[in-house]
C-alpha cells in the first residue's frame, strides 16, 4: 500500500501542471474561432484596405482557416472578393502549410485527451491507495500544494513568453514555428500571401494575450481554492493540536 500511495502522488505530482498546461489549450479552443471577437479585432486594424477584402469576407476566410485546423472543415476552400474579384482564398502553398498545422493541433487534441485520462487514473489511484479519512485528508492536501507548485512553474513561463511576444512578437512567432512547425514553409510575402494579410501580428498578439489571460484567470481561481483550503486545514489542525 505504501507502494501505491507514492505512485500516487508521483502521477499526481506529474499530472498537474499538465492539466495547467491544458488550460491553455483550452483558451486557444475557446477563442481561436470566435466570430465576434473577429469582426471587434478586424474593425479595430482596419486593414480592409490593405487586403482589398470586406470584413465578412476576412471573417469568413479566417473561419474556415480555424474550423480546417480543428478538423470541422474537410478542405481550406472558400470564395472571396479582392478587389471586386471573386477568387479562391488560400493558394498552394498556403493549403501545404494549413495541413502541417491541422497535424500539429490533432496532435495537441490527443495530448488534451491523454491528460485528462491521466487525471482521473490519477484520482482512482488516489482514492484506492488512501483509504482513510486522515490518509484522504492528507493526498488532498498534498494535491493541493502540488498544484499551487504547478501554477506557480506554468505562470512564470507565461510570463516569460508574454515578456517576449511583447517586446518581440516576431521572433516569438518565428521560434514557435521553427519548433513546431517548418519554418520555411511558413513563412510568406504578404504580397502574394492573402493569409498573410488577414492574419496580421497584431492580431495575433491580442488573440495570444487573451488566451493568456483567460488561462491566468483560470489558474488564478485554482489556486485560491486551493490557498483557501490549505489554510482551513492548518486552521484546524492548530485547534486540534491545542491542549484542553
Amino acid at each position: 500500500m505504501n507502494t501505491l500511495k507514492k505512485v500516487s502522488k508521483t502521477l499526481i505530482a506529474i499530472v498537474l501542471p499538465l492539466v495547467m498546461l491544458l488550460v491553455i489549450f483550452i483558451g486557444v479552443e475557446l477563442f481561436s474561432g470566435d466570430r465576434a471577437w473577429l469582426e471587434r479585432e478586424y474593425t479595430k486594424l482596419d486593414i480592409n484596405a490593405y487586403t482589398g477584402m470586406s470584413t465578412d469576407d476576412m471573417i469568413a476566410a479566417f473561419m474556415q482557416m480555424v474550423g480546417y485546423m480543428k478538423g470541422s472543415e474537410k478542405t481550406m476552400d472558400v470564395l472571396v472578393s479582392v478587389n471586386g474579384e471573386r477568387v479562391q482564398m488560400y493558394n498552394e502553398a498556403e493549403r501545404a502549410h494549413m495541413v502541417d498545422v491541422r497535424q500539429l493541433y490533432k496532435t495537441l487534441t490527443i495530448a488534451a485527451y491523454i491528460v485528462l485520462a491521466l487525471g482521473v487514473i490519477s484520482i482512482a489511484l488516489a482514492l484506492a491507495a488512501h483509504r482513510t479519512k486522515d490518509e484522504r485528508r492528507s493526498i488532498l492536501r498534498f494535491s493541493a500544494k502540488a498544484a499551487l507548485w504547478s501554477i506557480a512553474g506554468v505562470v512564470g513561463f507565461l510570463l516569460a513568453l508574454g515578456a517576449w511576444a511583447a517586446i518581440d512578437f516576431n521572433s516569438f512567432w518565428a521560434v514557435f514555428h521553427i519548433v513546431f512547425l517548418d519554418l520555411e514553409s511558413s513563412t510568406f510575402d504578404p504580397a502574394v500571401s492573402r493569409m498573410i494579410r488577414i492574419c496580421p501580428a497584431e492580431l495575433f498578439f491580442d488573440m495570444v494575450l487573451r488566451i493568456f489571460l483567460f488561462a491566468g484567470g483560470a489558474m488564478a481561481v485554482i489556486a485560491a481554492v486551493c490557498g483557501v483550503y490549505l489554510k482551513r486545514r492548518r486552521k484546524e489542525e492548530t485547534i486540534s493540536a491545542a491542549p484542553l
